[in-house]
């Protein structure tokens, strides 16, 4: 006898997932919405330079120093110099021309940032870097974050007199309410949501009072991200991690909720480096030079570069 609910359930499958899709869809374009005029605020949120159109305060900058060596510092992902906070300005007094560079689409427009790729931003890094070399006997290199992972991939192929890595990015912390890894969503997502809102929740330092002293996009392209996942993988794979020969001090948190500290560990541990060094802190969030432990990281930093401040 044939079953007289048999057409209707097998219809069901399909209604369901239509009903989902449907969901899905008008959740997308609401979010997009938003995202959107997000974007719109974004353009005269903060002052710009009027032939650039760089946010000021995020432009690049060198500090002249009055010894004969540099450092190249590398800002994060979607960020600007702030990152650093005063440690240029502290290491321009120990005698080091300090340049504090911007890398390509950011502090402009994040739809900048969506056509940039990690092959620009190495080139950019490493431009800067042999631009310092041909005045600088010697010149190190500090990144922080996803600046730390184009630090650790240029070291890798140039010949780096030191290597500060604070809180380098070389994947993303796993936390147990994103059920899938942050990289599987976003690519999951990236071809509804083309932006994601960022707002002072997704800033992760501790001390309240550091947040608004960022500067950062606050709308993120997807595909952007898709570049620094791709990025991390990059810079954490063994091979380029053991050509980094140079001394190395890396500086993390145990907390960092943006950087994973499993995988900084990991890539630590792959240096090629006879002269490398780590220390954890316990206090403190991804934005270390704001937060509880800065002075102490500040600290660190200036006593590993010594021996190219003393010359």
């Amino acid at each position: 006898m044939r079953n007289p609910f048999g057409s209707r359930r097998a219809r069901l499958p399909t209604e369901t997932l239509a009903g989902v899709y449907l969901v899905l869809m008008s959740t997308g374009c609401a979010y997009n919405y938003m995202a959107q005029r997000a974007m719109d605020r974004e353009v005269t949120r903060l002052p710009r330079d009027a032939d650039t159109l760089v946010i000021k305060g995020a432009e690049a900058v060198t500090l002249p120093g009055s010894g004969p060596n540099a450092a190249l510092l590398v800002h994060g992902f979607v960020a600007s110099r702030t990152d650093f906070n005063d440690l240029g300005a502290i290491l321009q007094e120990t005698g080091l021309t300090v340049r504090m560079m911007r890398l390509p689409g950011h502090a402009t427009f994040p739809v900048d940032h969506a056509n940039t790729t990690n092959d620009q931003f190495l080139d950019a890094v490493r431009r800067e870097y042999l631009a310092l070399k041909i005045h600088h006997p010697k010149v190190a290199l500090i990144g922080f974050s996803m600046g730390g992972a184009l630090s650790t991939l240029i070291a890798s192929e140039e010949k780096v007199d030191r290597l500060v890595l604070i809180a380098p990015y070389y994947g993303v912390t796993h936390r147990w309410y994103y059920i899938l890894p942050a990289e599987a969503w976003n690519t999951l997502s990236s071809w509804a949501i083309p932006y994601v809102m960022k707002n002072r929740v997704f800033t992760c330092v501790n001390r309240e009072e550091a947040k608004d002293k960022l500067y950062a996009y606050r709308v993120i392209s997807t595909k952007g991200a898709g570049e620094l996942i791709r990025l991390g993988k990059l810079a954490r794979d063994p091979e380029r991690l053991g050509r980094v020969r140079c001394p190395v001090l890396m500086l993390h948190s145990r907390g960092d909720r943006a950087a994973s500290p499993k995988r900084a560990e990991q890539a630590f541990e792959a240096l090629g480096s006879a002269d490398k060094r780590v220390k954890w802190y316990q206090e403190s969030n991804h934005h270390l030079l704001w937060d509880y432990e800065m002075e102490d990281v500040k600290r660190e930093i200036v006593s590993f570069l010594e021996p190219i401040i003393k010359e």
